[in-house]
This record gives structure tokens, sequence and C-alpha cells, in this order.
């Protein structure tokens, strides 16, 4: 199975898939340092900076997941 992981933070879903074998066809995440994660983490997978810049291919993954800001959830920063 393949994922395409929108706004994907630092990976989260894709770790999730990984764990059962699913393969990561790209991110979209705007955040400079969630990409380093992300390019550390997932070498070669490529990772588009904004979404109204995102072409899918048709058929590219089964699975199409995404996140949504966890600013209110989150202890970090200002919430």
């Amino acid at each position: 199975m393949k994922i395409i992981d929108l706004f994907a933070g630092i990976g989260g879903f894709s770790l999730a898939g990984h764990w059962h074998g699913w393969e990561t066809a790209s991110f979209v995440e705007k955040e400079p340092y969630c990409q380093k994660v992300l390019a550390k983490n997932f070498p070669g997978v490529p990772i588009i900076g904004d979404i109204r810049n995102y072409k899918p291919q048709k058929h590219a993954a089964e699975i199409i997941c995404g996140g949504f800001p966890c600013q209110p959830f989150s202890s970090a920063g200002k919430r």
C-alpha cells in the first residue's frame, strides 16, 4: 500500500503506515523544521511545501491522509 501524507507535520501517519509495511509516496508540509525532520526520517520521499502546488498523479497511492493543526492541543508554544 502507498500513502500520500498531507499536512504531514513530522510524519506520524507515515510512521504508523511504515510499521504496517506501507510506503509513503509523498508529503505535503509547509513548515521548514518539519520538512527537515521528514527528509531525515524518510529519505527520498518527495516533500511538497504548499498544498496549492501539489498535483497528485492518478493512482499514486491507495491511502490519502491529512493531519490537522495540533497547536490547540500541543503543550509546546502558545497553544
